[in-house]
Parts: C-alpha cells; sequence; structure tokens
C-alpha cells in the first residue's frame, strides 16, 4: 500500500478547492452568455415577426378592396386592417393594441422617375425582456422597443 505524505495531501485539497472555485467562476460566466443568446434570440424572433406582421397589413391595405379614401366606412376599414395585423400578431404570442399600428395608405412610393402611393404600416411594440431581473441594477433595460415597418404598392 502506498502512502501519501500530509503535505502532498494538502497540495491535493488545495488543487482540488482551486478547481472548484475556477468552476463556479467559468459556470456562473456561462450562464450570463447562455442568458444573453437567449435574450438576443427572442428579441430577433420578436423583430422579425413585427416584420411580417406589419408586411401583412400593408400589402392587406394596398389591395382596391380596402382603399379607406373611397370607403363608406374608413374608419371601419382602417379597423380591419388593423384587426388583421393584430390576429397575425396574436397567433404569434406577441399583444399589440390597434392603436400602436399605424396605417398610411397615401405614403409615397418613388418608382424611377415615377411617384405613386403606397401603403405603410408601421407597429411599435415594447416588448419586456426574458430576464427582467437580471437587469434590475439598470432600471431602464426593464423593457425595449421594436418598431416593425412595411411598405406595398398600392393596386388602386
Amino acid at each position: 500500500m502506498r502512502r501519501v505524505s500530509n503535505q502532498t495531501q494538502r497540495t491535493d485539497d488545495k488543487q482540488r478547492g482551486v478547481a472548484a472555485v475556477e468552476f463556479a467562476i467559468v459556470l456562473l460566466l456561462l450562464a450570463i452568455l447562455l442568458m444573453g443568446i437567449l435574450e438576443v434570440g427572442s428579441i430577433a424572433r420578436d423583430y422579425q415577426v413585427l416584420q411580417n406582421a406589419a408586411r401583412e397589413g400593408a400589402r392587406f391595405s394596398a389591395m382596391p378592396a380596402n382603399q379607406m379614401e373611397n370607403a363608406q366606412d374608413p374608419n371601419l376599414v382602417l379597423q380591419t386592417i388593423q384587426n388583421r395585423v393584430v390576429d397575425y400578431l396574436q397567433r404569434e404570442n406577441i399583444t399589440v393594441a390597434a392603436g400602436n399600428i399605424n396605417v398610411d395608405q397615401t405614403y409615397p412610393v418613388q418608382i424611377g422617375a415615377l411617384t405613386v402611393q403606397g401603403s405603410r404600416v408601421t407597429i411599435t411594440y415594447t416588448r419586456p425582456l426574458i430576464f427582467s431581473g437580471a437587469t434590475s441594477l439598470i432600471p431602464s433595460l426593464g423593457s425595449l422597443p421594436l418598431v416593425g415597418n412595411a411598405l406595398f404598392r398600392n393596386f388602386y
């Protein structure tokens, strides 16, 4: 049987203690990195969904049947366009009020030397952060404003 001296035993114990501290530090840094990756990925997804919803709203607004200028009730047409965007966002678990959706059917679109009218839809969304507790040291980082824009040339 091999005997280990007390000095060798103490050195091994210290090495294990140092390894445990190093592991705890590295684990903390990796956890912070993982949280950041998840947060940025979620923000990118929500931004893309906002862009898609704005594009869907602008395409729908550009159709001849949805022209507010010639409608009997322009507010009903506007509400229909906004509801289309809200429904799209709800399917993706994003809640936006109709008042945060701006529809402009007279937005100028430059096509070469020609200027035509287009439908521009802008969605404003204040997104809460997933790990808002981690940002409690900086109160302004509790949420993030995101804006989705899309423009379609009117078909009328």
